[in-house]
């Protein structure tokens, strides 16, 4: 009886509302404090640091409620990149590719192209450069499309279960409702993603 009347009285979908407005500061937060790079920071020398403290100074300045620049978007992606390859085996490779080309500027969540990249970089196959993790970016100032692709881990039993995708997942929910779509999909050799929001 009492779901009957919370459904009635619309306090089902409040519920639903407050977790996805947690959800969206987690997956923020996930990326913005990310483990895997700060857990591979701390066990290198001293001296390779600096670039991740300037890096982490510039993500500490973002916030859930003020959306930021696509130029902004795409320079800290770059950065994490660059810090990734820093510390990962010989072989590892990323192949970025961007062929968004605007007359205006757009703006976005911040972080919001982060966590399919690094749920790419922390769990898929990528000490070969034979397979390097390949990223996509395309769209138009009213359409945004990231593809990335990484070799399977055969070490892991469902290539997309992790916290990271499912907190991005619900982000997604809350930031762009009806006007994005997530495709996940896997075969024995390689794992895609493919996002797209409508701006």
């Amino acid at each position: 009886m009492s779901s009957i009347i919370n459904r009635f009285l619309g306090k089902k979908s409040v519920r639903n509302e407050e977790s996805l407005i947690l959800a969206n500061r987690l997956s923020f937060k996930n990326s913005q404090l990310n483990g895997f790079l700060i857990k591979n920071f701390l066990a290198t020398e001293k001296a390779t640091k600096q670039g991740y403290i300037d890096f982490q100074a510039l993500l500490l300045q973002l916030t859930t409620d003020r959306f930021e620049s696509l130029h902004v978007e795409l320079d800290l992606l770059n950065r994490y990149l660059l810090l990734v390859e820093s510390f990962m085996p010989q072989g590892f490779l990323v192949k970025f590719e961007n062929k968004i080309k605007l007359q205006y500027d757009v703006l976005l969540p911040p972080l919001i192209l982060f966590p399919m990249v690094q749920h790419a970089v922390e769990n898929g196959y990528n000490t070969m450069s034979s397979h390097p993790i390949r990223i996509r970016l395309s769209g138009s100032s009213k359409l945004i499309v990231l593809e990335v692709s990484y070799r399977v881990n055969h070490y892991l039993e469902g290539q997309f279960k992790s916290d990271l995708i499912r907190d991005f997942e619900k982000r997604l929910d809350y930031l762009f409702p009806e006007k994005h779509n997530l495709l996940m999909n896997s075969n024995s050799n390689t794992c895609r993603s493919t996002l797209t929001i409508q701006l």
